[in-house]
């Protein structure tokens, strides 16, 4: 089953929502008659789903979050190195999903509670990480899976999640590759913006989500006592508090820091 794209100019596009008589940059401009002084907006095929998903979460889950800081010098610096490598050896752009995605995948190995999912009899642990991909498409968020994805070198883990995310964008997935994910990560950082963080949520079988956020210039205090400006990012974790508590979440998140200020991809 494939799942369509929302045409541009429609709901949730890229351009935006642009009532009639509005302009772009003022869309709710209405003006006199005949345009009506309401209008409904209806709900897409995606959008409905996600309601539905996250209405079920909210039921069955108890979201706590968690939140770290990375110093992202290192991890600029690599990505800067590798990326004219991956545009003449795979003809990828290389972003910095890659990276946060072997972070996690890393963490897990070492946290594999954070993998589970919560049952009446137990803690369920796939021996596999099936790494959801947050990715934002026309008025809705779609999860793509990359399957066994900790069986991945870093190139076929990046090429892996190029893939996944065009197909996301094209409208192209199938049902299969948007189940069976075990985490889930979400480069929100990608937006911009001036927001410092957001919690992510979590699917109705998650343990744990994680959102990356903007890297940003900020003054640091280092253990010299010695205030420098440095590259940082925020990350944002939540979990199910019903089937882990704040230590294991708090190690997670550590480990993720660790991976990515030491560049650990291998």
């Amino acid at each position: 089953m494939q799942l369509g794209g929302v045409p541009p100019g429609a709901p949730g596009a890229p351009g935006g929502i642009v009532l009639p008589g509005g302009t772009a940059d003022n869309p709710l401009a209405m003006g006199g008659n005949p345009n009506p002084p309401l209008v409904t907006i209806p709900l897409n095929q995606l959008r409905q789903v996600s309601i539905r998903n996250l209405e079920q979460t909210r039921q069955s889950t108890v979201p706590v979050s968690v939140f770290g800081e990375v110093d992202c010098t290192n991890l600029i610096s690599a990505r800067e190195r590798l990326k004219p490598l991956a545009e003449q050896r795979l003809g990828l752009k290389l972003t910095y999903l890659p990276f946060f995605a072997r972070a996690v995948i890393k963490a897990l190995q070492q946290n594999p509670i954070m993998n589970s999912a919560l049952t009446a009899t137990g803690h369920v642990i796939p021996r596999q990480i099936n790494l959801g991909i947050a990715t934002h498409v026309p008025g809705a968020v779609l999860i793509p899976t990359v399957m066994a994805a900790e069986r991945l070198g870093f190139w076929d883990l990046a090429r892996a999640i190029d893939l996944q995310t065009r197909k996301a964008k094209a409208g192209q997935l199938t049902l299969a590759e948007m189940a069976l994910q075990t985490f889930v990560i979400s480069n929100t950082g990608s937006f911009g913006g001036d927001s410092l963080f957001g919690t992510p949520v979590l699917l109705p079988t998650n343990t744990g989500s994680i959102a990356f956020e903007t890297i940003r210039k900020r003054p640091v205090v280092m253990g010299n006592d010695q205030l420098v400006v440095r590259p940082m990012m925020y990350l944002s974790m939540t979990a199910d508090h019903r089937s882990v508590d704040g230590s294991d979440m708090i190690r997670m998140l550590g480990r993720v820091k660790e991976c990515l200020e030491k560049v650990e991809m291998s």
